[in-house]
């Protein structure tokens, strides 16, 4: 939102209302809006900037207008500054909904600005969640990460049940007992022989996220080597 000037000294004392002077494309899907207050001491006109969709679900003419129309204005003006923060935030560091809301917040946002400007995310296909999450997973098994540690994980950054489908599917498709048994091999080298060496090996692997029948079926292929 942004004063543009106020004060008219040739305006009619009793004169008195609110209009929209002009509505004009700003980018990026914006409009740019701008409205005129009148008032017995003067008038004021105001600039705010506002998502096309926004601005078709208010209607917005040019003309007059109602006052309560005002604070909407401003409510969907910094929904579209928080959009604006949303697609450089997402862009340098894609994330889960949640993750991306939290970081809004911390900006300085209100919850509710926050969902209405991932929702226009949502609504222009600009974040896919369950493609980030699939990504993420992917990463994640590069890494050797077992499955129930990036499950751990990905649940952590916030994505949803519905939103891990794609991921799930795709950590069904890994075989993980040769990535654990890749694993062991990059960190020991071999299986270790002394017990309490093996016992710290597999602690390690288990933190990882692998499980005990994934780990023992590991070290048996390395041993059968």
């Amino acid at each position: 939102m942004t004063k543009l000037g106020c004060g008219d000294s040739d305006r009619p004392l009793d004169d008195f209302g609110v209009s929209i002077t002009s509505i004009s494309a700003a980018g990026g899907e914006k409009v740019t809006v701008k409205v005129l207050v009148s008032n017995p001491s003067g008038r004021e006109e105001i600039e705010f900037t506002v998502m096309d969709n926004h601005a078709e679900e208010m209607g917005l003419e040019i003309g007059a207008i109602d006052e309560e129309l005002l604070p909407e204005l401003e409510y969907y003006s910094e929904v579209a500054r928080a959009y604006s923060s949303a697609c450089s935030s997402f862009a340098f560091a894609p994330s889960s909904y949640m993750s991306l809301k939290n970081k809004l917040v911390q900006k300085g946002f209100s919850r509710d600005v926050c969902d209405d400007a991932i929702n226009c995310l949502k609504l222009r296909g600009f974040v896919k969640e369950d493609e980030i999450a699939l990504r993420r997973a992917q990463i994640l098994v590069e890494k050797h990460w077992g499955r129930q540690r990036i499950l751990i994980k990905l649940r952590e950054e916030g994505f949803t049940n519905e939103a891990l489908d794609s991921a799930l599917t795709f950590l069904d498709s890994v075989d993980f007992t040769l990535s654990c048994a890749k694993l062991i091999q990059k960190k020991y080298g071999a299986i270790p022989s002394d017990k309490s060496e093996f016992d710290r090996m597999y602690a390690s692997l288990t933190r990882m996220g692998y499980s005990g029948s994934v780990i023992r079926a590991a070290v048996r292929s390395l041993l059968e080597e």
